[in-house]
């Protein structure tokens, strides 16, 4: 396995031709939009049943088939691919085998093997496309989700801007307002390292950049904005270790000093410390449910409930939790938390070596390849994403196969280079 950034030097930028050809860019654009949900959150009234209506499903079952022909049309790639990511399968095989000690062992069987084509999809996109032409793909894919976005609440004002539970908070095409925040925050971060790969087509991403981050202050989530300065902040201190070590590596040491204060501050004055962010100390009644929740992971600890089953069951273990706090709750608001319910403390485990192993090889490429302004940057605004929204290992889910697509690479996942040896010095 090769845990290295992909140092290639850098072509020229692509047309569509150079690109791939043109029906797959148009289709796999269309695949991404269908797994970012667009096509059916703002027809239902609670995100987490959209993905189970029988319209979702089979417009899924049709990516799945259309994957399968892009996956066979680039098999030696793919299967590349496949074989340098193992430790991103891993615990995607736990999912799937999990189907023997399921408490819902027919929706865990579908769901695992929607996970493991929605993870195929991200493999093959990282086998398809350098850095340069994946981070692209991915901004054109974000780019649309925020100008949809923005018509969609121009359009449908009653829908795309919530109207009861955070009233006058902007959803766009989501049902919530944390998703939008959430993938304006990529789209921000994708828009500019866009402009850093495809200098001369800046004034585009610099506008998809001043689109997104409008959007995102729109949507009033917290969360996002501080993924959203995590990445402008690591992006502009990447920049300053590329070009001088001496001065970044006290930029960093004083950055672990800031960090450290941060944690002590929430550990010892949490009031005062979430105040200034407009939160209360539950982070909106999310410790509530992770207290009631680590109840039912004791019955279950070391391999879980089943993947994907936990919340299926009115009267089953998530009776308890939402008895306990009152409220109907969806998920567990947590990636580590819903890991944990689904696929016990091994799966957790086993994502964890997956997510430091890419933080890893992202690391090494630091100083040698531009490629780290998005791997290692966008590896830790996942992090801080899974600590309250349920973002890992999840079927059918975009940012998923962003994540998935960003680690195979880091993996060593890549398109095959008939020129390779006129790139070797």
């Amino acid at each position: 396995m090769s845990l290295a950034l992909d140092s290639a030097p850098e072509r020229h930028a692509f047309t569509l031709g150079q690109f791939g050809g043109v029906m797959e860019v148009v289709f796999t654009l269309l695949f991404l939009l269908v797994f970012s949900g667009i096509f059916f959150g703002p027809l239902v009234e609670n995100g987490a049943s959209a993905s189970d209506t029988s319209f979702a499903k089979s417009l899924y079952y049709i990516v799945y088939f259309c994957v399968v022909i892009l996956v066979v049309k680039h098999p030696l790639s793919t299967a590349k691919g496949m074989a340098h990511s193992f430790l991103l399968l891993l615990p995607i095989f736990l999912a799937m085998a999990s189907t023997l000690w399921s408490i819902e062992p027919g929706y865990t069987l579908r769901r695992s093997i929607a996970l493991m084509m929605t993870t195929g999809f991200a493999i093959y996109l990282a086998s398809r496309y350098d850095w340069g032409e994946l981070i692209e793909l991915l901004a054109v894919t974000y780019g649309l989700l925020a100008v949809l976005s923005l018509l969609f609440v121009l359009v449908a004002p009653g829908k795309g801007i919530m109207q009861t539970t955070h009233s006058g908070a902007w959803s766009g095409l989501w049902w919530e307002k944390n998703d939008l925040g959430m993938n304006m925050a990529k789209a921000a971060h994708l828009s500019l390292c866009a402009m850093i790969f495809r200098p001369k087509r800046a004034w585009l991403w610099g506008g998809i950049l001043l689109l997104s981050v409008m959007l995102l202050l729109l949507s009033t989530s917290k969360t996002s904005l501080l993924a959203v300065l995590l990445a402008f902040g690591g992006a502009g201190g990447l920049y300053i270790f590329r070009r001088s070590p001496l001065i970044g590596i006290p930029l960093i040491y004083f950055s672990l000093i800031i960090a450290l204060a941060l944690g002590l501050g929430i550990e010892f004055a949490p009031k005062f410390m979430f105040g200034l962010i407009g939160k209360d100390p539950s982070l909106t009644g999310r410790t509530d449910i992770w207290e009631a929740l680590f109840t039912q992971i004791q019955n279950h600890p070391w391999l879980g409930h089943g993947y994907g089953v936990f919340w299926l069951d009115e009267n089953g273990p998530a009776f308890w939790v939402r008895q306990q706090t009152q409220w109907l709750v969806p998920t567990a608001h947590n990636g580590w938390l819903e890991t944990w319910l689904s696929i016990g403390l091994v799966g957790v485990i086993l994502f964890a070596i997956t997510y430091f192993g890419a933080v890893i090889s992202a690391l090494r490429g630091v100083l040698t390849d531009k490629a780290a302004y998005w791997a290692l940057i966008s590896t830790l605004v996942f992090l801080l994403f899974s600590l309250s929204e349920s973002n890992i290992l999840q079927q059918n889910n975009l940012g998923w196969i962003v994540f998935a697509a960003t680690a195979a690479k880091l993996f060593g996942a890549g398109p095959a280079r008939k020129d390779q040896s006129a790139d070797a010095p």
